[in-house]
């Protein structure tokens, strides 16, 4: 178990900033194949959504969890709300693949999601691909399914602040 920087010299309390935070199980993997993280201010040592700190004075980030998060920006629902984003973005991408998927006359898969057209295709090469409106993804990748999940991410990336989409 981490050591319990609440009561280490030179480790402030206050005045921390949340500059990232990371779900350990973003893809979906099953909980009990999960690497979990533990909190380097209290030593919790089983955390998920790993808050990312920093403090003016330290050159170095913690990773923590939300309690350690809200106590250490002064901030009880801002933590919170982060988990809640990326709970969010958890479940709508473990169901994306289960989503009712349209067809076009080209025979490519397709949602029209809030004026997003959404589309994955097969390549020339036997690959897949996906198009975000005009824009097309970076990459190919080996099957349908991973190049829908990968445009979940790109999609995701593009628009979490879009209320219309994510917050039902």
């Amino acid at each position: 178990m981490t050591a319990n920087r609440w009561d280490t010299a030179g480790v402030p309390h206050k005045g921390w900033t949340c500059v990232d935070v990371i779900d350990l199980r973003a893809d979906g993997e099953p909980a009990d194949e999960t690497d979990y993280a533990t909190c380097q201010m209290c030593g919790n040592e089983k955390i998920r959504y790993v808050h990312v700190m920093a403090h003016p004075a330290l050159d170095e980030h913690l990773e923590v969890g939300c309690v350690c998060a809200e106590k250490m920006s002064d901030d009880y629902e801002g933590p919170k709300r982060r988990e809640a984003t990326l709970r969010n973005r958890a479940v709508r991408r473990a169901r994306w693949l289960r989503r009712k998927w349209r067809v076009s006359a080209k025979g490519n898969s397709f949602l029209n999601l809030e004026g997003y057209n959404l589309v994955v295709y097969p390549t020339k090469a036997g690959s897949w691909g996906y198009k975000i409106g005009g824009r097309f993804g970076g990459r190919t990748y080996p099957t349908s399914s991973e190049a829908k999940l990968a445009l979940f991410d790109d999609f995701w990336a593009a628009t979490k602040d879009h209320p219309k989409l994510w917050s039902s």
